[in-house]
């Protein structure tokens, strides 16, 4: 009965579409394939410097702002925002109050649709203040409930540099006893990154909720060459008493981590800081 109460809310595109943020506040709908974006990372760019990241800390968040249903969430997401160059959001609703908190804070944003209901678009959201020079989405169904989840992969320019920084934001599939749909997923996203040269960001709500799940998110890392950025002090929500958020990275230096507690999700944003040597 929930399954076909949630079915029949929902509406599903039959490609995955992405909403990608414009000047003067405006929004576009648009099919950002991963084939697309290898295409538009073979091609020189025009982009100058303020396009491209360059060699001081950069702050990231990674955070699961649980529908935007709990009080304070703007509040906490508005101070983010303004402290953050890189903003990667799970269970983000496209509405005019995440809209209000994103549009006046100077970042560029896309977010990857999983599905609509009542015209509103879920998903998750990656904001940043250099825009991307290419992006793409994926998008993985949930086997049992048959309701997606998304990814976006995003490609930032670097200074001084023929390699970009690949960003990627992952909410992972979560409602399935094996790990056949949910190693696909993971692994759909390492294939698009395989021949990515520079430096990474893999970050989101991966859903580890057991020992099979954490171990295809390592062994994708690990194909990758990626290390988890460890908490020192670990205040990340538990789950089942397991940790689902994670932020890996490759080619890049930790300065600082941290995870906050907030009452404004069910979740405990991730904190980075971090530096392209």
């Amino acid at each position: 009965m929930l399954m076909t109460l949630l079915c029949g809310c929902v509406t599903l595109t039959v490609e995955p579409r992405a909403i990608v943020s414009g000047p003067g506040g405006g929004a576009r709908v648009m099919s950002l394939t991963c084939a697309d974006a290898e295409r538009a990372l073979q091609t020189p760019g025009n982009g100058g410097a303020a396009d491209a990241m360059d060699r001081r800390p950069f702050r990231l968040v990674s955070w699961n702002i649980h529908k935007q249903g709990d009080a304070g969430w703007d509040r906490d997401l508005a101070a983010f925002a303004a402290g953050s160059d890189v903003m990667l959001l799970q269970e983000a609703v496209l509405q005019a109050p995440l809209r209000n908190v994103l549009d006046p804070s100077g970042l560029r944003w896309v977010l990857a649709s999983s599905f609509m209901s009542e015209s509103e678009e879920f998903g998750v959201l990656t904001a940043t203040r250099i825009p991307p020079i290419a992006t793409c989405t994926q998008r993985a169904t949930e086997p049992l409930i048959r309701i997606p989840k998304s990814s976006i992969i995003s490609w930032l320019r670097i200074a001084g540099a023929r390699d970009t920084l690949a960003i990627v934001n992952v909410h992972a599939i979560n409602f399935e006893l094996a790990v056949t749909a949910y190693r696909a997923q993971i692994e759909a996203l390492a294939d698009a990154l395989a021949s990515h040269r520079g430096p990474i960001i893999f970050g989101g709500d991966f859903n580890t909720w057991n020992d099979a799940r954490d171990r295809v998110v390592h062994e994708a890392a690990a194909r990758l060459g990626l290390i988890e950025a460890d908490l020192r002090v670990d205040r990340r929500a538990l789950f089942f008493g397991r940790h689902l958020d994670h932020v890996f990275i490759r080619g890049l230096e930790l300065a600082e981590i941290e995870a906050m507690p907030v009452s404004s999700s069910d979740h405990n944003p991730i904190l980075v800081t971090l530096r392209v040597p």
